[in-house]
């Protein structure tokens, strides 16, 4: 009976639509405990959902990150979800992501383009309980490692320079083309 109703009703019952169909739920307003872990699951999710931003829609790395997503998730989602279940499941594992990013020799090089080529920002979170910022270079460290994780020469995916070069390797030039590889249409 609720049409198309949207919106909460005397603190009670909200209406809203989902997958197409009208939904009636019970008013409840949501907690926002601001911990130290939410913090820190936020600064992931965020700097890996913001660093997707970069990638053009008909790009190769968008083609590829399409083809490898399963169960019905859009490459973002199938990105985020395996940068957060396998490489920065938390606080530990963010820091130490960092700290290898951090010692990479073209460190400098993955800032530059990301910042420079790519417009990504740093992304943090007053209240994470890791010590360091998602700092642009270190999304677009990710994208790299995502790439190269999902390389599958029998499926044609990311198949091709740079995903072909061990992260510890990279240096200015597989940068570049990474940078290419994101934005060329």
């Amino acid at each position: 009976m609720s049409g198309s109703a949207s919106g909460a009703l005397a603190k009670a019952v909200v209406h809203f639509p989902w997958k197409g169909l009208s939904v009636v739920r019970k008013y409840v307003i949501p907690a926002n405990t601001k911990t130290e872990d939410q913090g820190d699951v936020r600064l992931v999710l965020g700097g890996v959902g913001r660093a997707t931003r970069c990638i053009g829609l008909t790009s190769p790395y968008a083609d590829d990150a399409r083809a490898v997503a399963k169960g019905g998730n859009t490459f973002v989602s199938a990105l985020v979800g395996y940068v957060i279940k396998n490489i920065m499941a938390d606080a530990t594992a963010f820091e130490a992501e960092y700290t290898e990013y951090a010692a990479h020799s073209a460190k400098s090089d993955f800032e530059d383009a990301a910042v420079d080529d790519l417009g990504l920002a740093e992304f943090d979170v007053a209240y994470k309980g890791t010590t360091n910022a998602f700092v642009p270079g270190l999304q677009l460290y990710m994208l790299a490692k995502y790439g190269i994780a999902k390389r599958d020469p029998a499926e044609g995916v990311f198949d091709r320079t740079p995903f072909d070069t061990a992260i510890a390797d990279w240096t200015a030039t597989e940068i570049g083309e990474l940078v290419t590889d994101l934005t060329s249409v």
